[in-house]
C-alpha cells in the first residue's frame, strides 16, 4: 500500500513521544505496519520493538502485515523476534517464563475464563455463606465491580461499599474468600494477569529496567480503549520511544473503564510530544462524513475527516421520523428488500442501536418475511429469557403435547425446582384442563391457556399473556424486569402491527427459523448489532434505529448517572460505519411511551416524518413529571415551541 503524505510522516518519525490521532477509516493499521517495518530497515532488531493491540485479531494481523513488509531483512540474533499483543497476552508470557517471582506457585498456573472464574465466586459465596442465587451478591456483579476496581485502580473495598451501601464489608469478604481460592488453585482471572505484572515492575525496579532495555521502542494501538492499570504498565515500562495511536471520538468502553482523557491528556503529561493527524478517511462518501464530523465538532481532538473518494462518491444520508417503533422497524425492512433486490447483498446492510433491547420490532418482522439474520451485542429476540418464557406459553397454547414447553412454563413459578415441574410433566398426558397433574402454585396455567385458545388474534393472545405473566417477570427478574416488560411490550406491539392477519404456529415458526440464523449463511444474512458490537466494521449500508432524544443519549446519562461525552461518541462510531448510505431513524413515541425529538447530538438536522405526524396531528407529550430530568424538560420545551410555531 502506498502511504499518503500524512501516513508517510508517521511512518517515517522518530521522536520520543509521538501521538497520532487516527480518525476513523483512516488507514490507521497500515500507518503503523509500516512505522515498525521502518524501525527495523533502519536496523533496530526486531526484538527491540513492542506492539500492543486490543485484540488478538489485531495482534495477528499486524504480525503478518510487518513480517510481509520486512521478509527480506534477516533477524540480527536468535530470538530477534517481534512481540505483538494484547496487554494480557503480553503478560501471560512473561509470568509463564518465571512464575514463582511474580507470586504464583510454579509456572503450571491456569488462567480462568469468565465462566471459571464465576464458578470461584460461587464457591466464595458459599464460605460466605451468602446464596449464589442472591439477586444482591450475584456472581457476575460482584466479578464485574471487582473488575473495575481493578483496571480503573481504584481500592476495591471503596467500589464495594459504593455499589454496596452499608453491605460492603460484607461484599469484600466474598473478595477475600475469591482470591483465597484461587491462590489455592494455583490459578489468575484475567485481572490478575495485568496486576501481577504491574506489581513485579513496580516492586522489583531491576526486573523494570530489563523490560526497558528490552522494549526501547513501544507502539500502543487505539490508546482511547486504554484504562489506568495499562497506563501504570506504560508509565513502568518507561520506553525510550512511544508511538500511542487512537481516537478519542471512539472511546466508548467506559463501563469497562476505558479512559479517553488518557489520549486526550497525553501532551500535556510529554509536553514535548509531537502530534501528528490521520484526517483521509478511505470508507465512506463525504455526506456520511459531514455527519460524523457534525456531531464531534466541539470535541478536544478536532479531527475533520474527509473522503479519499475511494468508490463511496459522495455518499448518501436520509433522517426519518416515525410515529412507533414498529412502523420504523418495517421501513428499515423495506430499505433492506430494496438494497436486496437492487443486487446487494445481505451482509452489507447493517442495523445498529444503542441498546439491543431496541432491535425487538425489527426482530420481529425479519421473522415475519423471512429474512435471516446475525446478530452481534446481546442476545436475539428468540434467547432472551422474558421471550423464552413467553414463547413458552404459546407453544403449549398451540400444541399441548409440547412437554420441553410445559418444563419452562411450570418453572417459572416462584416455589416450582426443576424436580417438582419434572414430575408434573411425567404425569402430564396431553390434555393440559386435567387439574390432577398441575402444581398447586400453577393452578391458574390451565384458565389462562384456555382463554388464550379463544382470542381471535394473535395481537389479543400476546396482550392477554403478558398481562397474565407479569407478576411472573417481576419476581422472576427483580433487578431489571422493567426493561424486560418493555421487551415484551414491543414484541406484543409488533404482533399485530403487520398488513395481514398472522397465525399462531407461522409466528412460531418465525422465532424457530431465527434460532437457526446465528450460524448459518452469514454471507446471506443481514447484520444487527449494537454500536458496541459493530466498533472496527463497516458495511455499504447503515440503518440507525432508535436515533430519538430518548434514546441517545441513554435515558439514564440524559438524567446524569453516566458519561454524556461517550454517548455523543457513540453516534459517531455508528455514523463512521457507512461506506454508501447511511440513514438514522426515530419513533416519535418511544418504547416507554416518551415523546421525542431526534438526538440533541444532530440538532438542526431536519427529519423526514414518515406516515402521520403533522401540524394537525402534533406530537403529544406527557404530563411533567416531578423525576423530569434535564435533559427531558429541555426536549419538552423545544417541542413545545415547534408546536407554537406551526
Amino acid at each position: 500500500m502506498k502511504l499518503n503524505p500524512s501516513q508517510s510522516a508517521v511512518a517515517a518519525s522518530r521522536e520520543k513521544r509521538l501521538v497520532v490521532l487516527a480518525g476513523a477509516g483512516s488507514g490507521k493499521t497500515a500507518t503503523c505496519v509500516h512505522w515498525v517495518a521502518g524501525l527495523v530497515r533502519d536496523g533496530i532488531p526486531r526484538g527491540s520493538i513492542l506492539m500492543i493491540t486490543f485484540t488478538r485479531k489485531a495482534a495477528s494481523e499486524m504480525r503478518r502485515r510487518v513480517d510481509q513488509l520486512t521478509r527480506h531483512i534477516s533477524p540480527r540474533y536468535a530470538g530477534d523476534a517481534l512481540v505483538v499483543g494484547t496487554y494480557h497476552a503480553v503478560a501471560s508470557t512473561l509470568l509463564r517464563k518465571d512464575a514463582t517471582k511474580f507470586g504464583l506457585a510454579h509456572r503450571s498456573f491456569s488462567t480462568l475464563d469468565e465462566s471459571e472464574a464465576h464458578s470461584i465466586w460461587k464457591s466464595a459465596l458459599k464460605q460466605a455463606g451468602i446464596d449464589s442465587q442472591s439477586k444482591l451478591f450475584s456472581p457476575s456483579r460482584l466479578h464485574a465491580l471487582y473488575s473495575l476496581a481493578r483496571n480503573t485502580c481504584r481500592s476495591i473495598e471503596a467500589v464495594l461499599e459504593e455499589s454496596f451501601v452499608g453491605l460492603g464489608g460484607e461484599a469484600n469478604r466474598v473478595v477475600e474468600h475469591y482470591e483465597r481460592l484461587k491462590r489455592a488453585a494455583n490459578s489468575v482471572d484475567y485481572d490478575d494477569l495485568l496486576m501481577l505484572w504491574l506489581k513485579r515492575m513496580e516492586e522489583d525496579p531491576q526486573y523494570a529496567a530489563e523490560l526497558r532495555a528490552r522494549w526501547k521502542f513501544v507502539l500502543v494501538d487505539e490508546m482511547q480503549d486504554n484504562n489506568r492499570i495499562n497506563q501504570a504498565i506504560l508509565d513502568a515500562l518507561a520506553p525510550e520511544h512511544l508511538m500511542v495511536v487512537g481516537d478519542s471520538n471512539q472511546s466508548i468502553y467506559g463501563f469497562r473503564g476505558a479512559d479517553a482523557s488518557l489520549i486526550i491528556g497525553f501532551t500535556s503529561k510529554h509536553p514535548d510530544a509531537k502530534v501528528l493527524k490521520l484526517e483521509d478517511n478511505y470508507r465512506s462518501g463525504q455526506k456520511i462524513l459531514d455527519v460524523a464530523n457534525r456531531v464531534v465538532e466541539q470535541t478536544a481532538s478536532s479531527l475533520r475527516l474527509k473522503s479519499a473518494g475511494l468508490g463511496a462518491g459522495e455518499g448518501k444520508v436520509s433522517f426519518f421520523v416515525f410515529p412507533n417503533a414498529q412502523q420504523e422497524a418495517a421501513a428499515a425492512v423495506a430499505w433492506i428488500q430494496r438494497r436486496i433486490g437492487s443486487g446487494k447483498r445481505p451482509c452489507e446492510c447493517a442495523i445498529l442501536t444503542r441498546s439491543s433491547r431496541l432491535l425487538t420490532p425489527l426482530e420481529v418482522a425479519l421473522n415475519q418475511n423471512r429474512i435471516r439474520y446475525k446478530k452481534y451485542g446481546g442476545l436475539t429476540l428468540a434467547d432472551a429469557s422474558e421471550v423464552k418464557d413467553f414463547i413458552g406459553f404459546l407453544r403449549l397454547c398451540h400444541n399441548p403435547h409440547d412437554k420441553v414447553a410445559l418444563l419452562r412454563v411450570l418453572t417459572m413459578f416462584p416455589g416450582i425446582g426443576e424436580g417438582t415441574a419434572a414430575k408434573a410433566v411425567e404425569e402430564h398426558t396431553g390434555s393440559l384442563f386435567a387439574n390432577a397433574f398441575w402444581p398447586r402454585q400453577a393452578m391458574d396455567v390451565p384458565r389462562w391457556l384456555e382463554k388464550l385458545e379463544k382470542e381471535p388474534s394473535l395481537e389479543n393472545k400476546g396482550r392477554q399473556l403478558k398481562d397474565f405473566i407479569q407478576p411472573l417477570i417481576l419476581a422472576n427478574y427483580p433487578k431489571d424486569a422493567e426493561e424486560r416488560l418493555g421487551t415484551l411490550d414491543a414484541l406484543v406491539n409488533s404482533m399485530g402491527n403487520g398488513e395481514k392477519a398472522v397465525a399462531l404456529e407461522d409466528f412460531l415458526d418465525g422465532f424457530a427459523l431465527s434460532r437457526e440464523i446465528d450460524e448459518k449463511h452469514p454471507g446471506d444474512s443481514v447484520i444487527l448489532s449494537t454500536i458496541h458490537s459493530s466498533k472496527g466494521l463497516e458495511w455499504d449500508g447503515v440503518w440507525l434505529l432508535g436515533a430519538g432524544s430518548a434514546q441517545m443519549p441513554h435515558p439514564r446519562v440524559a438524567n446524569g448517572d453516566g458519561d454524556f461525552e461517550e454517548e455523543k461518541r457513540l453516534l459517531y462510531v455508528a455514523v463512521t460505519r457507512a461506506r454508501e448510505h447511511l440513514v438514522l431513524s426515530y419513533s416519535s413515541v418511544n418504547d416507554r411511551k416518551v415523546a421525542q425529538l431526534g438526538t440533541p447530538f444532530l440538532e438542526g438536522v431536519d427529519w423526514l416524518f414518515m406516515g402521520g405526524h403533522t401540524p394537525e396531528q402534533p406530537v403529544k407529550l406527557p404530563p411533567p413529571k416531578d423525576d423530569d430530568g434535564p435533559l427531558m424538560s429541555r426536549f419538552r420545551k423545544l417541542i413545545e415551541a415547534r408546536q407554537a410555531a406551526e
